[in-house]
């Protein structure tokens, strides 16, 4: 299937989140396209976003997507009267435990 590259305004945390979680799952938008396929079937965490994610400085990312997370971003969005930026703020929120995981790891701990 073919990938589309979409550019979000995303919060500065959610980005450097993904950013992490893209060293994990092999790449950014592979990370952004476990996340929203989590969040499409459970919907639990979309209100659970953490404020210290949605309070930090937007910016703008290019993520290259399979037109059905593209799709995906777009219909959380409009179901939980949320902006795009903010579902990646609520994959950002999922994929931090992620992150957090693998620093232990890093670690040795």
């Amino acid at each position: 299937s073919r990938s589309v590259a979409k550019r979000y305004k995303l919060t500065t945390a959610a980005a450097e989140i993904i950013d992490q979680a893209g060293r994990i799952h092999g790449q950014k938008s592979r990370a952004v396209q476990i996340a929203v396929e989590i969040l499409w079937r459970t919907q639990r965490q979309l209100g659970k976003i953490p404020t210290d994610i949605l309070q930090s400085p937007l910016t703008a990312r290019t993520y290259k997507l399979p037109h059905r997370t593209v799709a995906l971003i777009e219909a959380l969005g409009r179901e939980g009267s949320r902006t795009r930026g903010e579902v990646l703020a609520a994959c950002a929120g999922l994929l931090a435990s992620d992150v957090e995981e693998a620093k232990k790891h890093w670690r040795g701990n």
